[in-house]
């Protein structure tokens, strides 16, 4: 996944910073963003660049980014990826594309409000969506995309959008 993104990278969800600081060590120029102060922190921490952001509100660079990566289920970021997938497509340079995780096929796209917990921590309820990689297609078709190749590695599924 991380051999498909283009300099410069935008991690969306970044959490804390695995993907953005690997990147980084490639020599790819990348920026995590995430809504949790605590991620970070850990991001800068680890070596990679960071910022406290919504990706529906100022991205950096808007227009500008090869790639924005959307890792470890990410594309379900405010519980409707055709929002997700227009905005990213705002961020995005001309040629630029989206490199996304999915369920496998038959994972049904959908919505729903959920909550994480560890040990005896518990979040508030916000809104998360599911896509498979049958149904990305179709959702990449609506939200302006060209192309959608999809792809199996170690048991799980991406896509990259253009």
């Amino acid at each position: 996944m991380l051999a498909r993104c283009g300099d410069p990278t935008l991690d969306v969800g970044s959490g804390p910073g695995r993907l953005t600081v690997a990147l980084t060590r490639r020599g790819v120029g990348a920026l995590g963003i995430d809504v949790t102060p605590r991620a970070v922190r850990l991001t800068r921490l680890a070596g990679g660049r960071a910022l406290c952001r919504d990706v529906f509100g100022h991205v950096p660079g808007g227009g500008r980014w090869a790639t924005v990566l959307l890792a470890d289920g990410n594309i379900g970021i405010g519980g409707d990826p055709e929002a997700l997938l227009r905005r990213a497509r705002e961020l995005l340079r001309p040629g630029g594309e989206v490199v996304a995780e999915l369920g496998p096929p038959g994972t049904a796209t959908r919505s729903e409000r959920v909550r994480l917990r560890r040990d005896d921590t518990v979040t508030g309820w916000f809104a998360w969506a599911r896509v498979g990689a049958d149904g990305i297609g179709p959702l990449a078709r609506r939200t302006g995309f060209g192309r959608a190749e999809v792809w199996t590695e170690a048991g799980r599924w991406f896509c990259a959008l253009g």
